[in-house]
């Protein structure tokens, strides 16, 4: 069978390398989908950025998140950029397992522990459209790497809600207003690690975490791919 594998590998590689996203840089082997001088020219977050202290100061603020853990920082027309449109526009979905990887190993580096991992839900509309939620793939990555239990059923987004990008930030808060439901004893006395793979002005991280807490959960602990400006 290995060898069957291995037959089939060589001709996959033959019609179609493996091409890194970001640059197109043949791959070294089908097990990743960016290469390795990709992921290192991303900006990673750090707990003096400017950008990450604003953000978590704007969350936390709320009372409805207790704490902030993200990875890269988005940048126009960047590598990260390039990484998450494959994600969400061209279908790549093993991208996000392998952004959950990292980000579940910034998770067990910082020794953050939690009862559940729950995904930002995308809406069924939103959901029939694209075929699968982005975010439940990077939490699913996440999962892989820290054995947190992932918890898609815990929460949905009962308000189809148009694209946040060109709103401001009063647009976007008004936008996700009640946008989500909790409707799960689940979440009682728990602490939750809520799922995005971009956070910009915190706007459905925090309506998210609200109806979360209204159910109950203790502690809520934002987790991105990435933040943005």
């Amino acid at each position: 069978m290995d060898s069957l594998q291995r037959f089939l590998d060589s001709i996959l590689d033959f019609v179609y390398p493996p091409l890194c996203v970001v640059c197109s840089r043949l791959l070294d082997n089908r097990k990743g989908y960016v290469c390795p001088e990709c992921w290192g020219s991303i900006q990673k977050v750090h707990p003096h950025l400017p950008l990450y202290l604003e953000t978590r100061n704007k969350l936390v603020v709320t009372e409805v998140v207790d704490e902030l853990v993200s990875l890269f920082v988005f940048e126009k027309e960047g590598a990260f950029q390039k990484v998450v449109h494959s994600l969400k526009y061209s279908g790549v979905q093993a991208v996000g397992l392998e952004i959950g990887r990292r980000l579940g190993a910034l998770l067990n580096e910082k020794g953050v522990q939690a009862d559940a991992l729950v995904p930002i839900p995308l809406h069924k509309r939103k959901l029939r459209e694209r075929g699968y939620n982005q975010s439940e793939l990077i939490a699913r990555g996440v999962c892989e790497v820290t054995s947190i239990p992932l918890r898609s059923d815990l929460i949905r987004r009962k308000k189809f809600t148009q694209t946040q990008t060109t709103l401001s930030l009063e647009e976007r808060r008004d936008n996700m207003e009640e946008a989500f439901a909790c409707e799960s004893s689940g979440v009682r006395g728990k602490t939750v690690i809520l799922v995005d793979d971009i956070i910009t002005t915190g706007s459905t991280i925090q309506s998210c975490a609200g109806a979360l807490k209204k159910a109950g959960a203790v502690r809520i602990i934002a987790a991105s791919a990435a933040l943005a400006e």
